[in-house]
């Protein structure tokens, strides 16, 4: 019985290519935009028992819409710096990498916010039941 030894297997076994490339993220167009407003203002009607939001969720709703907002800025200005034609220079490179690193961190604030409140309600449901 011959021994293998398991790193030359592992040479010896085909490389599998990786796309590293990142995803490239779907672009809503209004229509889809204003499809999905006015659902989301049909559903929160129907589970409000036909009133207005409430504060909290318009609260909600209003911070999503500021980090969207700030998505379309650092969009929007990306594809002004790339319209120029040229290289970007050193200060526009600098400018692009501080919005996107401040856009990056609301997300992530937002995203530890909704985590908590979320954690919270479960732990209030479950202090209920």
């Amino acid at each position: 019985m011959t021994m293998v030894d398991p790193v030359v297997a592992q040479a010896a076994a085909p490389v599998r290519q990786v796309d590293l490339t990142p995803a490239m993220p779907q672009q809503a167009g209004q229509d889809a935009m204003a499809d999905f407003q006015a659902s989301l203002k049909v559903a929160a009607a129907e589970h409000m028992g036909g009133k207005d939001m409430s504060p909290a969720v318009r609260d909600m709703l209003g911070t999503l819409d500021k980090v969207n907002g700030e998505a379309k800025s650092v969009a929007d200005y990306a594809r002004s710096v790339e319209g120029t034609g040229g290289e970007l220079t050193p200060g526009e490179i600098v400018q692009l990498t501080m919005r996107c690193q401040e856009f990056m961190f609301h997300c992530q604030l937002t995203s530890n916010i909704a985590n908590r409140s979320s954690d919270g309600v479960q732990q209030l449901f479950r202090q209920q039941g």
